[in-house]
Formats: C-alpha cells, structure tokens, sequence
C-alpha cells in the first residue's frame, strides 16, 4: 500500500481503479511481471506470493475499479 495507497487510489504510483479501466488483463500481468522501472515499479516475476495468485489480485483489483468490490481493506499474505 506504499506505491498505490491503501485503497488503490494512488499516492507514490497511480490510482489501480484508474488504471484497471482502461489496461486490459494481459497488460495488467506483463506489468506486475514485468514491472515499469523506468517509472519505479518493481518486477514481481520471481515473487510466487504475487504470481501464484494473479488472477486473484486482476479480479480483486478490476472488481474495485469497476465499483463491484467496495471494501478496499486488504489483508498481509502469510
């Protein structure tokens, strides 16, 4: 929640609701896989917590764009 806030709205990086109504699934995967360096994202390609459950975060995330989740508490993985 450093980069993109606690609610997904953005603070150091951009909003994630913003961003999910316009990138499609693929773009959002190469993202998080690939990060953006040039803008200071991160890659997460070698982070199974991230890659093991992308679907889960694209669903949770596009759900928060789309207004269809309304609850943005998000709890630590373990």
């Amino acid at each position: 929640d450093r980069c993109h806030g606690a609610k997904q709205e953005g603070v150091v990086g951009p909003s994630l609701l913003a961003s999910l109504k316009t990138l499609t699934k693929e773009e959002f995967i190469k993202t998080v896989r690939d990060g953006r360096l040039e803008k200071g994202m991160q890659s997460f390609k070698n982070d199974p917590r991230v890659m093991d459950n992308m679907d889960h975060l694209y669903a949770y995330l596009k759900g928060r764009s789309d207004g269809a989740i309304t609850s943005s508490r998000v709890k630590a993985i373990e």
